[in-house]
C-alpha cells in the first residue's frame, strides 16, 4: 500500500498563508521521494508574524522569489491523488489550508482519502503524555527537524509505520480497521471526473 504524507508551514493565521509545503511518498513501507517547496502567499496574506517565524524560521525574504501555490499545484495534487491514502499530523490544519488555497486560485480539488496520525496515535498509544508529533517521534526513536515541512511530512509517515508495526497491521487500511478509524474524503463526488491539473494551474497563475 502506498501513501503520501503532507505538511504545510504558514506565515500567519490566514488559511491562504502557506509559505512552505512538504510531501513524503512511501511505497511498500519505503520512503521513495520527499519533495519540498517554498511558497509565496498571495497578495494580502503574506505577512510573517514574528511568533510564526520563531517556530519555522521562515521570513518574507525566504519566499520573495518563490512561486505562488499554482506554480507547484500540479506536483502536489498529483502526488496526493495518486496514492491510496494521504497522511498528515493534525490533518484538519493542512487540509483546510489546502482547500482554501485551491479555492482562492480557482484550482480543482483532487479526490483522496486522508487520515490524521494524531487521531490514530490516541488509539494506538493512549497512555502517552500527549500526541504531539515531537512526542510521537521521540517515542519511536525518529529524529527530525520539527516545523520543517518536508521533515514533518516524513515524520508523520514514520509514525504511521510504527503504529502499523505496533498493531501488527500490514497496511494502513488494516491499521484503521483495527483501531476503528474511518478515513475522510477530500472533495465531493462531483470532483471525481479526470482533472487536467496543468491547465487548472495555469488558470490559477493567471488569476494571481
Amino acid at each position: 500500500m502506498n501513501f503520501t504524507c503532507l505538511d504545510f508551514e504558514t506565515a500567519n493565521h490566514s488559511r491562504l498563508s502557506i509559505c512552505a509545503a512538504g510531501l513524503a511518498v512511501f511505497e511498500n513501507g519505503q520512503l521513495t521521494e520527499a519533495p519540498y517547496w517554498l511558497v509565496r502567499p498571495p497578495a494580502g496574506h503574506g505577512w510573517f508574524r514574528e511568533d510564526f517565524t520563531e517556530i519555522h524560521s521562515l521570513t518574507h525574504l525566504d519566499v520573495l522569489d518563490a512561486p505562488e501555490f499554482p506554480g507547484i499545484a500540479t506536483e502536489v495534487v498529483c502526488r496526493l491523488a495518486g496514492n491510496d491514502l494521504v497522511i498528515a499530523h493534525n490533518a484538519a490544519f493542512d487540509i483546510e489550508h489546502l482547500r482554501a488555497t485551491l479555492e482562492h486560485f480557482d484550482l480543482p480539488r483532487p479526490v483522496f482519502d486522508y487520515v490524521c496520525t494524531c487521531q490514530l496515535a490516541r488509539r494506538v498509544w493512549p497512555d502517552l503524555e500527549n500526541h504531539r508529533l515531537s512526542t510521537l517521534t521521540a517515542h519511536i526513536g525518529h529524529q527530525f527537524n520539527h516545523h520543517h515541512a518536508q521533515s514533518d511530512a516524513e515524520a508523520a509517515g514514520r509514525v504511521l509505520l510504527a503504529m502499523m508495526k505496533q498493531m501488527n497491521a500490514t497496511t494502513a487500511n488494516e491499521l484503521l480497521q483495527k483501531v476503528g478509524v474511518e478515513p475522510k474524503r477530500f472533495c465531493h463526488s462531483y470532483c471525481s471526473e479526470p482533472i487536467n491539473f496543468i491547465d487548472a494551474a495555469k488558470r490559477g497563475q493567471q488569476k494571481s
